[in-house]
């Protein structure tokens, strides 16, 4: 069996959005795991999680994306 690579050179919340805002609170529950675009939705009550995502991607933080099911997709904090 092997260990997932862990990378703790990843910025931290308040590094990259000094205030609490939605980007933060993504970028903060994606250093959990994986979460999907329906979580976001209901559990995060994200606006817009699409331009959250957009947001992170800017700051220079790689996403990743994998089809789950119509509608459904899963993200996760890439390499």
């Amino acid at each position: 069996m092997e260990q997932a690579a862990l990378n703790f050179n990843r910025p931290k919340p308040h590094e990259l959005f000094p205030s609490d805002c939605q980007d933060r609170r993504l970028y903060e529950r994606l250093l959990l795991g994986p979460i999907s675009n329906v979580q976001m939705r209901d559990d995060l009550r994200l606006l817009s999680y699409t331009r959250r995502l957009s947001t992170l991607r800017e700051k220079g933080i790689k996403i990743k994306k994998q089809h789950i099911r119509d509608g459904v997709f899963e993200y996760s904090l890439g390499g």
